[in-house]
């Protein structure tokens, strides 16, 4: 997929996001929060290194070969918390929140 790809989906599933309650939808919050995470880190690694990983297996390692520390260290905290909250129970919307949180500063990055 090239960056402009990328970026659509990114925000398509914000879109999405944008009708999801953080208590609800929890688990979907976190999901997407994720999904578009992989998008903008796809984007921002195109911008500044003209290349990018089309995959989120991986991801974490390829940002840190390419010295852009600044957004693997974000992604990893998400893929944290998508493991071990989204299969967890915080049904009070915490890691809905958080969630949305990191993807802000990775969202932060494209500028």
């Amino acid at each position: 997929m090239n960056p402009e790809g990328h970026h659509e989906k990114a925000e398509r599933l914000e879109a999405s996001l944008r009708k999801l309650s953080d208590e609800a939808d929890y688990e979907l919050v976190v999901e997407a929060c994720y999904g578009a995470a992989v998008h903008y880190v796809a984007v921002i690694s195109e911008r500044r290194r003209k290349r990018h990983l089309d995959t989120h297996k991986g991801l974490a390692k390829f940002l840190d070969e390419n010295d852009l520390a600044d957004l693997a260290s974000p992604f990893r905290e998400l893929e944290i918390l998508r493991t071990a909250k989204y299969y967890g129970s915080q049904k009070d919307g915490t890691s809905a929140r958080a969630a949305r949180r990191i993807l802000g500063e990775i969202k932060a990055k494209l500028h």
